[in-house]
This record gives structure tokens, C-alpha cells and sequence, in this order.
């Protein structure tokens, strides 16, 4: 019994045994994934009343994974022109959490959409939040 038990183990070890044991159900890869979000979103504007707005944008990053990774980030601002706010990256340790808050400036030339958008390059992940520019008369 107690050779069983051994070899049962030198074969969970290998590539090849993980795979077997996976098939018949006594083995799971655990989870690893990425998550984006907005910490706040009832504080993003749905409507901005200005010309310019400053706009405070805060997202998290979940490291859902067994190691530490390194994301890179973008927040882009579009609508009447399209401009990128801030970057950067971040290292998250496996299974926390970073927090990342940067300020927008938008400019709001004529009424319309804005979107704000906050993106990953790797994992290719985004999130974003649209407002409307509600400019009246030309001043």
C-alpha cells in the first residue's frame, strides 16, 4: 500500500501524471485570471456642465494567480479628440490587489459623448465610462 501511495505521488509530479490524474477528476489547475475595475463608478460624471473638468478616475487590478505579474496600464480620454491621460505599470503579488487613482483633465469643446477608457496590454483587458459634454452657447 504505502509503495502505491509513493508511486501514485512520483507520478503526480510529471507533466504526463498531472494530465491523468486532471482527466479522472483528482487534479485541478487552480484559477489564474485578471480583473479590472472601476472602485467608484457612481462618482464618474454622467454629464460634464464645463469646458473643463477634472475628473478623478480610480481602477483596481486583482492578480488572480500563483505569481507576482507586472501590468501595464493606460487611461485614455476620447470623444472630440482623443488623448492619453496617464500610464504606467504596476506590480500586483499573486492574489492582492493594486489600486491606481489619477486625475483626468477634460476638455469639452462642443456638446457630446466622452469616453473614458482604462486599459490592460497584457492580459488585452479594458474597462471604460461614457459622460456627455453639455455645452451650451459659444462663449
Amino acid at each position: 500500500m504505502a509503495a502505491a501511495i509513493v508511486l501514485a505521488m512520483g507520478v503526480a509530479q510529471t507533466s504526463a501524471g498531472r494530465t491523468l490524474l486532471q482527466k479522472v477528476g483528482l487534479f485541478e489547475q487552480p484559477s489564474s485570471y485578471t480583473s479590472l475595475a472601476f472602485l467608484s463608478p457612481q462618482f464618474l460624471p454622467d454629464q460634464i456642465n464645463s469646458r473643463q473638468a477634472n475628473v478623478s478616475i480610480s481602477f483596481g487590478i486583482r492578480n488572480v494567480s500563483q505569481i507576482s505579474q507586472t501590468y501595464e496600464w493606460s487611461v485614455l480620454v476620447s470623444g472630440v479628440t482623443a488623448h492619453k491621460m496617464a500610464a504606467g505599470e504596476v506590480r500586483v503579488p499573486a492574489g492582492r490587489e493594486a489600486t491606481i487613482t489619477r486625475s483626468a483633465q477634460i476638455s469639452c469643446t462642443k456638446s457630446g459623448p466622452v469616453r473614458v477608457t482604462v486599459s490592460l496590454a497584457h492580459p488585452s483587458e479594458s474597462i471604460d465610462s461614457l459622460s456627455t459634454c453639455t455645452i451650451h452657447g459659444n462663449h
